[in-house]
């Protein structure tokens, strides 16, 4: 798990260990599953969430999923006291991975897109957890509507 913060919103990295039994397709279960995982990081990074929240999931087969919290300030500033209450978005996605050179360890199992300058691989087929850290190690994520204009407008290197 990876945990950042951009501007006034809050964004978690879960590869796909930490989500296979999850169901994104089941509101109910994936609020339960966001408000223990928020619980969690309350109590270990003392981090305070009550409040409403807008959260987009993008999810990925082969990474897992990139969760994007950002909390609404309401005029009504005591509703949510002392609770939480989301309003999620689920994106099934697709993506990709700045890379600073292309090398030859999974060159089956990807495809790569140039656009100005810069390379992205783009996994096509399922890959193991320690094919996708070698990736990882070296790579910045890539997704949501960035990644979509990349794929659109990218030149397929192969």
């Amino acid at each position: 798990m990876k945990l950042i913060t951009v501007d006034d919103m809050l964004i978690l990295f879960l590869n796909r260990i930490y989500i296979q039994s999850l169901d994104f397709k089941d509101k109910t279960s994936t609020e339960k599953y966001l408000k223990q995982l928020l619980a969690k990081l309350n109590n270990k990074y003392d981090l305070e969430f009550n409040g409403y929240y807008e959260v987009t999931l993008y999810v990925d087969l082969h990474y897992g999923v990139i969760i994007e919290v950002k909390k609404e300030e309401l005029e009504y500033l005591d509703y949510f006291s002392n609770q939480i209450e989301m309003n999620t978005k689920v994106v099934e996605d697709s993506f990709l991975y700045e890379i600073t050179d292309i090398n030859d360890y999974l060159l089956d199992k990807v495809t790569f897109y140039k656009i100005h300058d810069k390379i992205y691989l783009r996994v096509k087929e399922d890959i193991s957890n320690i094919e996708m850290g070698i990736i990882l190690e070296s790579a910045k994520v890539i997704y949501g509507e960035e990644a979509r204009k990349i794929i659109k407008n990218g030149k397929v290197l192969r």
